[in-house]
């Protein structure tokens, strides 16, 4: 498995309110730390911009030499001064989703940044809807931003269900977030039998899943202090329910779901409970499609 590099490239996608400043802040963060590019971007409805123009037609003189799309870009340009951030910025006309690729340019090292809150009505309208129509169709990875972060990562955990795809994940959180604590989740469901014949079985099942989940690093080829660093987490239980519980109560701060899995947690997160996730887990959230450059030959 060839060694994951660092974005070159990071996109924030904005609507220029306050819920956007944590993503910004945190894409920010990450830029400096991996010495990449900042772009911004805030996207317009063409309805909107044909209800600003009517209007400027009866606008004082005054209003009428600066079109509605540039005083915005403008006003984002003026912002990310005031906040000290180097990035370049564009106002676009069409879907939020659209724009963010756009903005990509194609660039398979690219990471998009986005910013809902938590049970949010009007965000999963907007943003939130943003985020998953992304998480559906882009090749780059995704990160929602829910936490104020100026700091790097201090706990990532990556879920996995010892997939090719969940193992370059856990492979490219450790290059991204190098010097955070990785944690490695994998939740499963022990067979009826096991469950039948009491706890000499269950522990025979656990004991299997231990091998199994071992097998799988040895075959990952990470470095030696990742692996012996790296904490194994493997519980029996449905996984969204063990995952969400995780989160609330290990001190995560970022959870990395590597996506198109052969099956278990990130094949049953990619569904509508992966978007639902994505609106609920109480830290920022990193999703890496399978056949993204981060996560290729996805099974």
């Amino acid at each position: 498995m060839s060694e994951p590099t660092l974005p070159t490239r990071l996109i924030v996608a904005t609507d220029m309110s306050a819920r956007c400043d944590r993503a910004l802040a945190r894409a920010w963060q990450l830029a400096r730390t991996w010495n990449s590019e900042l772009g911004v971007v805030h996207a317009v409805s063409p309805s909107e911009v044909a209800h600003r123009e009517r209007m400027s037609g009866d606008a004082p003189s005054w209003r009428r030499s600066e079109p509605w799309t540039s005083m915005l870009e403008r006003r984002l340009r003026d912002d990310l001064v005031a906040e000290g951030i180097s990035a370049s910025c564009s106002v676009v006309v069409g879907a939020p989703a659209d724009a963010v690729l756009e903005a990509s340019g194609g660039d398979g090292n690219s990471l998009v940044v986005l910013g809902i809150a938590k049970d949010a009505c009007l965000d999963r309208v907007q943003l939130g809807s943003t985020v998953d129509s992304l998480v559906r169709h882009a090749r780059i990875p995704v990160l929602n931003v829910r936490s104020r972060g100026s700091t790097p990562y201090g706990h990532v955990l990556v879920a996995t269900d010892f997939s090719e795809p969940a193992g370059r994940a856990l492979a490219m959180a450790a290059r991204w977030f190098e010097g955070a604590k990785l944690t490695l989740f994998h939740a499963y469901q022990p067979s009826v039998s096991a469950v039948d014949m009491g706890t000499a079985a269950i522990d025979a099942s656990c004991a299997a899943v231990t091998r199994q989940c071992e097998a799988h690093l040895a075959g990952l080829d990470l470095p030696a202090s990742t692996a012996t660093a790296l904490q194994r987490l493997l519980e029996p239980g449905l996984p969204a329910e063990l995952l969400a519980d995780y989160v609330a109560h290990g001190n995560v701060d970022l959870v990395v779901l590597g996506s198109q899995g052969r099956s278990g947690l990130p094949r049953a997160l990619l569904g509508s409970t992966a978007e639902q996730l994505l609106h609920s887990l109480d830290c920022d959230t990193l999703v890496v499609r399978g056949g993204s450059p981060y996560c290729p030959n996805a099974l």
